[in-house]
């Protein structure tokens, strides 16, 4: 009776749709969250609401390192902030000799820091607003736990279950 039932589920529409899924979910979790080499990033960490309208502190920002920046490019760049670098968001306004100024949209005045093009990651290409969020709690001990680890264990256990249940019935055979 229960193997029948597990049976009846392991071939069933909602599993065959869900095992797909999940592979590209986590894929694509692992695309946004890992910092790959190469001419993209995936930005999940607005710690203001310094860009507002335009980028939220919830958006998943796509940035692409350029040879040439030029005024109103917004730009994703290192800073040193309280002690800490961090990577900092903001649109560039003006561009004198070897540096750009930038501002925030949602701030009055310009950064009073310039920034070199050394300290520059890339331009922002995409915005995708609330999937920052999505993949931060992702990212978290317990989202990592609910989304990407019991999913996981719950597929390798079904599979398992699966195999047990085709040994039985080859050796009733």
């Amino acid at each position: 009776m229960l193997h029948e039932r597990i049976e009846k589920y392991l071939n069933s529409r909602w599993y065959a749709f869900f095992l797909p899924f999940y592979c590209i979910f986590v894929i694509l979790i692992i695309i946004f969250s890992a910092d790959i080499p190469g001419p993209f990033h995936s930005l999940t960490n607005n710690i203001s609401d310094s860009m507002d309208p335009v980028i939220n502190r919830n958006s998943l920002t796509i940035v692409k390192s350029v040879s040439a920046y030029k005024v109103a490019d917004i730009i994703a760049y290192y800073s040193l902030v309280a002690g800490r670098t961090e990577l900092i968001t903001h649109r560039i306004v003006s561009i004198g000799g070897n540096v750009y100024t930038t501002k925030g949209d949602a701030n009055e005045v310009a950064d009073r820091e310039l920034v070199p093009p050394r300290l520059v990651m890339g331009k922002v290409i995409l915005i995708i607003p609330f999937l920052g969020l999505f993949i931060s709690i992702v990212k978290s001990f317990w989202g990592t736990w609910f989304f990407i680890i019991l999913p996981a264990l719950l597929i390798i256990s079904f599979e398992g279950i699966r195999i047990i249940l085709e040994l039985e019935k080859n050796s009733r055979d």
